[in-house]
């Protein structure tokens, strides 16, 4: 079984409360909640899925975020509820160790995304390369992404939050083969203190595991089988392309 980790308890200064009345995970893009269409994307791997989601104790109370997550996922789900905001997607992630913390394969991925690409294809690729951890990648040079210096073979080097090291920005959805290496690379960055603007992402707990001389692939996707809704006009861009 994989798990797969979605945390939601982060904010966005791209929406603001004034224009937009629920949380941005509810925001409707072509009649679907936005956290719908990431759902139902990530369903179509083939693999046996265990979803969890990290989410605020206020969304549940004010929007009943939870009941809208058990009815889109048709099953059984892990739901862990924050009192307050975390220090940024890694520490909102480690809310789950409970549940992630061991040697089950484990996949985070953003909330806010669809990748036009087979998802079950590209996580075997994952599975048989025999790699420790991975991501998905696509090319930008923005310094709003996390991103991943290679080496020729596509296995990561170095990464870095909102600091361009190449061209290989990481697209929203991270591969560890066991839970429990990324409970402890997460564990390391946040004693190093390894933060970008006082917030602790994802994409350093790979310079943990490297230096536990663990092997991380890169595997690349089209930038146009991408799309991101970090801004509405994002939202707006996906619709006129549907």
């Amino acid at each position: 079984m994989i798990n797969v980790l979605i945390p939601l308890s982060g904010g966005s200064k791209f929406f603001n409360s004034e224009e937009y009345f629920y949380p941005k995970m509810l925001i409707e893009i072509m009649g679907k909640p936005m956290i719908q269409l990431a759902i139902e994307n990530l369903q179509t791997m083939q693999q046996d899925l265990q979803f969890i989601f990290v989410i605020k104790k206020s969304d549940c109370i004010k929007f009943h975020l939870d009941d809208t997550l058990r009815l889109l996922i048709e099953g059984e789900c892990k739901i862990i509820l924050l009192d307050e905001e975390t220090k940024g997607a890694a520490c909102s992630a480690l809310m789950a160790i409970d549940v992630i913390n061991n040697e089950n394969p484990l996949v985070i991925a953003n909330f806010d995304q669809v990748i036009d690409c087979s998802l079950s294809e590209l996580y075997d690729e994952f599975h048989h390369s025999g790699s420790d951890a991975g991501c998905l990648v696509f090319s930008t040079t923005h310094p709003r992404w996390s991103f991943v210096l290679l080496d020729e073979k596509d296995c990561v080097l170095e990464a870095a939050e909102k600091r361009p090291l190449s061209r290989n920005a990481i697209a929203g959805f991270y591969y560890y083969k066991q839970g429990k290496d990324f409970v402890g690379a997460a564990k390391s960055m946040i004693l190093k203190s390894c933060s970008n603007a006082d917030i602790f992402y994802i994409s350093p707990t790979f310079n943990e595991l490297i230096l536990k001389n663990k092997s991380i692939k890169a595997l690349r996707i089209p930038n146009e089988k991408y799309h991101s809704f970090y801004t509405p006009q994002k939202i707006e861009e996906y619709e006129k392309g549907l």
